[in-house]
């Protein structure tokens, strides 16, 4: 049962430029969340204050500002934590700076699905990386570097099926997260990030340990256990038509021929008998 206000957390990434913030505004006022929440925009890596005032001059509704211009870039999992600590007893639905609505009551969503010890997320996968490697799934790389990339991955990432959410979109107490004890000073390498999101000491392993279940909802205000998130047409699932954030690779998935997309869905999804 969540008794507090929750908090919508989206990362404004001055390095991406303005266009993405303004396409989530636009969205964000488009579909109407469906429950009362406070909206705060996370000012990510500003080379300036007065860059942010610039920023802030496109923004006319209310919402709370979070200033986390720290020098090292420690991508979207580090402002997800320090706006975590900030904001400890609320409940967060954290979206990165690609991430945008696409239906009405997509806040309501979570917050009808939502109950103890579950964490929540938009989309999921179970993919993995060093079965990507090992199956020969880059074209461009010899079989041999994707072989040593396998095994490298593999210290990290368990073979397929590797069940995780996607960070881009997924809501969570904000205790639950500090709770997991994760060393953030490691996030400023990319690779660390994936490791958080899909890894074996990841966000999704490290909750299942703790005895939360992981699960994915879609705009019919349905939600999937992991046995059934193919069933949530939602990430890399046939048109995705059940979407109810969508972001840079679902978009690109979207714009991709049948080819593309079948080879995208075999990565997220298909069995690679390993």
């Amino acid at each position: 049962m969540i008794t507090e206000k929750p908090l919508v957390a989206y990362i404004a990434y001055e390095p991406l430029g303005i266009n993405y913030l303004k396409v989530f505004l636009k969205y964000y006022e488009k579909f109407d969340s469906g429950h009362d929440h406070d909206l705060l925009i996370c000012f990510k890596q500003f080379k300036s204050k007065n860059n942010i005032i610039d920023w802030e001059k496109n923004i006319k509704i209310k919402y709370l500002k979070f200033d986390d211009s720290n020098n090292l870039n420690d991508f979207d999992i580090g402002s997800y934590f320090r706006i975590a600590k900030k904001y400890s007893n609320r409940h967060i639905l954290f979206l990165n700076t690609y991430t945008r609505p696409n239906t009405d009551n997509w806040l309501k969503i979570f917050i009808n699905n939502y109950n103890k010890k579950i964490v929540l997320g938009a989309t999921g996968s179970l993919s993995s990386l060093p079965s990507l490697f090992f199956n020969f799934f880059f074209k461009q790389h010899s079989k041999i570097q994707q072989i040593k990339w396998g095994i490298k991955h593999l210290l990290h990432v368990k073979l397929f099926p590797n069940a995780h959410l996607r960070t881009t979109g997924f809501f969570i107490q904000a205790e639950d997260l500090l709770t997991l004890n994760f060393d953030t000073n490691k996030f400023t390498k990319k690779i660390e990030t994936n490791y958080f999101e899909g890894g074996r000491n990841g966000l999704s392993n490290r909750l299942i340990r703790k005895g939360y279940k992981l699960k994915l909802v879609n705009s019919d205000n349905k939600s999937f256990d992991i046995s059934d998130w193919k069933f949530s047409q939602t990430f890399y699932l046939g048109n995705q038509e059940k979407l109810i954030f969508r972001d840079n690779m679902t978009d690109d998935y979207n714009n991709s021929n049948l080819e593309e997309q079948k080879k995208r869905a075999l990565y997220a999804w298909g069995d690679f008998n390993l």
